[in-house]
């Protein structure tokens, strides 16, 4: 277990057997669980120990409350951290095996909050089609990916997935790759990847600039935030770059708008965006956690208004996917309704049924079509979010919850967690 700060102050400090196993009986079964986080509160009468599944929050355990400063103790321990620092916040990343945990220290009312984020070692990044995009948004991906210069954006939850397989896509001899992240959660062979070291001076801005200095073809920006380095990734496209960047928003329609108020001129916008591509992340259900509920043609309606989706169009839509994706499935519509909807069988209880993830997407290409032309035509006037989603919304524009709608008719997952992932 190697940590990155002071490895000195491990060896002067002895903990209780029981105090150890107690930590990293926490990290063990939050890996096995493939748990993304690990949330350690104290409360009022105990500490709660939360793990992040899929996505949702839940409560794995208790530890009393008397063992909890040392339990505190023992994680800043590993990490490196200062441990009479109780009032303000500490960070730092441990290997442990072969993940790496970045351990992080915060004052709350009651104490200390110690938050672990996992970061497993992955060999295998997956493919573009394997990530929940299919039909007009993986062609809308990959004609973007073969433009020599300019800057692709990437939005929401499971974008880092979605960035990795890019970078993959884009992996060659011929080319000279390199990334700027926060911290490195993902390796590919052939590409230079880098972190950012804010303590030293070396922020996003440093590091780009550096990165430019490397002669590199195409970049990586895990978090573009600030307008100096909004500014010197427009140039650089402009210069025959080609950029990934996620940007801190959670829709397609608020990305120009982030950019205006950074400060970006629009006709750096117009000539350089190439897409936008938006995500979040759904829980996948078995199959056999699943039976089909028969929709009446009232439900149905409900269902079809609240999507603001025509019957037609989603059997359209649910024809192609399944043609695509699941050729010996059933159609779960017809062209006037829904038919039916997969459910959790009674007697299996949620945590199980769910087994895994993938993501909704929306995709916005700027190279061609009706709806490239007209955002173009707007962003001079500085659009507000909502006069993008006008244009998207008129043009029948596949968003998030039409792409979450078809992976609930072709039983990926049911309709209430797309509701709960998508905020209606």
């Amino acid at each position: 277990m190697k940590n990155g700060g002071n490895s000195s102050k491990i060896k002067e400090v002895k903990f209780e057997k029981t105090i150890k196993f107690t930590a990293e009986s926490i990290i063990e079964n939050a890996l096995n669980l493939h748990a993304t986080d690990v949330h350690i509160e104290p409360r009022e009468n105990s500490v709660l120990v939360r793990f992040r599944i899929g996505g949702v929050l839940k409560n794995m355990s208790e530890i009393p409350k008397k063992d909890f400063p040392k339990i505190t103790k023992y994680f800043k321990s590993l990490a490196g951290l200062n441990f009479s620092e109780k009032t303000f916040p500490q960070s730092s990343t441990i290997h442990y095996g072969e993940a790496r945990i970045r351990i992080s220290t915060t004052p709350v009312f009651l104490g200390e909050k110690i938050t672990l984020r996992l970061m497993r070692a992955r060999k295998y990044v997956r493919k573009l089609n394997e990530i929940g995009l299919w039909g007009e948004n993986l062609r809308a991906v990959e004609q973007i990916l073969r433009q020599p210069r300019g800057i692709v954006f990437t939005v929401g939850d499971g974008s880092n997935t979605t960035n990795f397989s890019i970078l993959n896509e884009l992996n060659s001899s011929e080319k000279n790759i390199v990334t700027i992240e926060k911290t490195i959660e993902k390796t590919i062979t052939g590409i230079n990847q880098t972190e950012i070291n804010p303590k030293i001076g070396l922020g996003y801005f440093e590091m780009t600039k550096s990165a430019l200095s490397q002669n590199p073809d195409i970049i990586y920006i895990d978090n573009l935030n600030d307008r100096k380095t909004a500014e010197l990734i427009f140039d650089s496209a402009m210069r025959g770059k080609f950029i990934i960047a996620s940007v801190p928003v959670r829709k397609t329609s608020e990305v120009i708008p982030f950019l205006n108020h950074l400060g970006i001129e629009p006709f750096l916008i117009i000539a350089n965006v190439l897409g936008i591509i938006s995500q979040t992340l759904m829980r996948t259900i078995s199959k056999k956690s699943t039976t089909n509920v028969k929709i009446s043609k009232e439900e149905s309606s409900l269902i079809l208004q609240e999507f603001n989706i025509s019957p037609l169009r989603i059997h359209q839509l649910e024809k192609d996917f399944k043609n695509e994706k699941y050729p010996n499935n059933s159609l779960a519509t017809s062209s006037n309704s829904i038919l039916n909807l997969p459910s959790i069988k009674k007697n299996i209880s949620p945590e199980i049924a769910f087994s895994g993830t993938t993501g909704i997407f929306e995709v916005l290409s700027l190279l061609e079509g009706k709806i490239s032309k007209e955002i173009k035509e707007l962003i001079p006037v500085n659009p507000s979010s909502v006069e993008i989603e006008e244009i998207l919304s008129i043009n029948n524009f596949v968003n998030l919850r039409t792409d979450g709608l078809l992976k609930v008719l072709q039983k990926e997952t049911v309709l209430s967690e797309l509701m709960r992932r998508t905020g209606f």
